[in-house]
């Protein structure tokens, strides 16, 4: 069944290059902030008072041919400086009235000397500002009169903003940032997207046992990666199907001997002895068959096919029950289709109903819609399984019951067969208590992607 990742190494690359865009960008946003409140603090705003009484008291001074150089060294970014021979149409507001004042007082001019001040900010270019929004950018306009004639004229502050194609750099800059970043992660996406595949295929592989191969991309050292794996998949794939035939051969060849074995004992006098090699050789045949469902389920995966798991269920209780054994089945009323073997599957029903009724001499068969899988659980009335033991269960030989008696519980391998049939076709198995004593096995097999999610 799917499993809840953390986040992959692409996601991560990419959530590092996001970090690290965020940081630069609220760095450069607290500059900014820090730099508007520097120029815009009560030290800032009387240096360009100073600055302005300073002007006008040097160009009272200079002769009028020799203003204009003045005029042009003091020019500036956001320090506008112009000698009128008109009065300037401009007029202190009486909110501008303490400027105007200590104007006067830093440049030591008489009350008659005409000195005016104007805020108007860049939406109202020729009149004053009335409301806080409009002081971004607003701009202080000053005119003096000067000694011999002429009028000096000040804009001072407002906001310089470079723009390219009528946007602000800043905001450009915010674009073309965030469109490197964009291709930064389809570039990291790229680069990683073949290891994305390589962990897709090697979790296939150890559900499935069938080589995967991944396509060798990317850089040198993940194309050997690549290479490597796909190597090792064709090895490992290689020496469970020699397994697979060897373990089949001899099987084979111990049902021969078997078979011999059997003749003879047919042919020898009855007795005490003759019936317990009888029981011995189907002990012998029982493990045979047993270590070959074995060795085929772990070679065995899903085959494409789409089995009803309601109409296996329902033939293996027939026959259960044909045998004399308490079996009952719930939920098979309807289709229950799984994608799936059918004699893979058909021998999970098997086994866990065999298993149930040899332990707990009964077996409640249940078979459950889960949107996007169907469970088959199968309960018991027998001792149960401690908690302890759940895990230890499922491996290869292992009996709570350590005889090896097939009359108490067979060699040992039918839930090892159950679990690789299931995780085989994608699915899962797990034990817990039943209400009231005994032992429920739950196995999860997914519906056809065609039929994932419908009841």
């Amino acid at each position: 069944m799917r499993r809840h990742r953390r986040f992959g190494l692409g996601t991560r690359l990419a959530l590092i290059v996001v970090a690290g865009l965020l940081a630069v960008q609220v760095l450069m946003l607290a500059a900014y902030v820090l730099e508007r409140q520097r120029s815009s603090s009560p030290v800032a705003v009387l240096m360009v008072m100073q600055r302005i009484a300073a002007l006008a008291q040097l160009l009272d001074r200079l002769p009028p041919a020799e203003r204009d150089l003045a005029v042009r060294a003091a020019a500036g970014p956001g320090f506008l400086v112009a000698i009128r021979a008109e009065k300037p149409n401009l007029q202190t507001p009486r909110l501008l009235g303490f400027a105007e004042r200590r104007l006067r007082l830093l440049t030591g001019l008489p009350p008659d000397r005409f000195i005016a001040l104007s805020l108007a900010g860049d939406d109202h270019p020729h009149g004053l500002v009335e409301r806080l929004r409009d002081l971004r950018g607003a701009k202080l306009t000053v005119a003096f009169a000067l000694v011999g004639g002429g009028y000096l004229e000040i804009v001072a502050g407002g906001d310089v903003t470079v723009r390219f194609l009528g946007l602000p750099v800043g905001l450009i800059g915010g674009i073309l940032g965030f469109l490197v970043a964009l291709l930064a992660l389809l570039a990291v996406r790229r680069e990683t997207r073949p290891l994305s595949d390589l962990a897709a295929a090697v979790e296939r592989f150890g559900a499935q046992l069938q080589p995967s191969h991944v396509k060798e991309r990317g850089a040198p050292d993940v194309r050997l990666v690549i290479r490597t794996v796909n190597a090792m998949q064709a090895r490992i794939s290689e020496l469970v199907r020699m397994r697979t035939l060897v373990l089949g051969a001899i099987s084979h060849d111990l049902r021969t001997y078997l078979t011999r074995l059997r003749l003879r004992l047919e042919l020898m006098p009855p007795g005490d002895q003759v019936e317990k090699a009888r029981a011995d050789l189907d002990g012998m045949q029982a493990l045979v068959d047993d270590a070959l469902a074995f060795a085929r389920a772990s070679f065995a995966p899903a085959s494409g096919e789409t089995v009803d798991l309601a109409a296996l269920a329902r033939a293996e209780c027939e026959t259960r029950r044909a045998q004399g054994a308490a079996v009952t089945l719930h939920g098979a009323d309807a289709e229950r289709v799984v994608a799936g073997n059918r004699g893979a599957l058909a021998r999970v029903l098997a086994n866990l109903v065999g298993n149930a009724i040899a332990y707990g001499a009964c077996a409640d068969i249940t078979l459950q819609d889960r949107g996007d899988a169907v469970d088959l659980v199968v309960e018991d009335r027998g001792p149960g399984i401690p908690e302890g033991e759940r895990e230890t269960v499922f491996e290869p030989f292992y009996r709570l019951e350590p005889s090896r008696n097939r009359d108490s519980g067979g060699a040992g391998l039918g839930l090892t067969i159950v679990r690789q049939i299931a995780e085989g076709h994608g699915g899962s198995v797990t034990i817990s208590d039943r209400p009231g004593g005994g032992a429920r096995l739950t196995v999860r097999l997914p519906k056809p992607e065609e039929q994932a999610g419908t009841p």
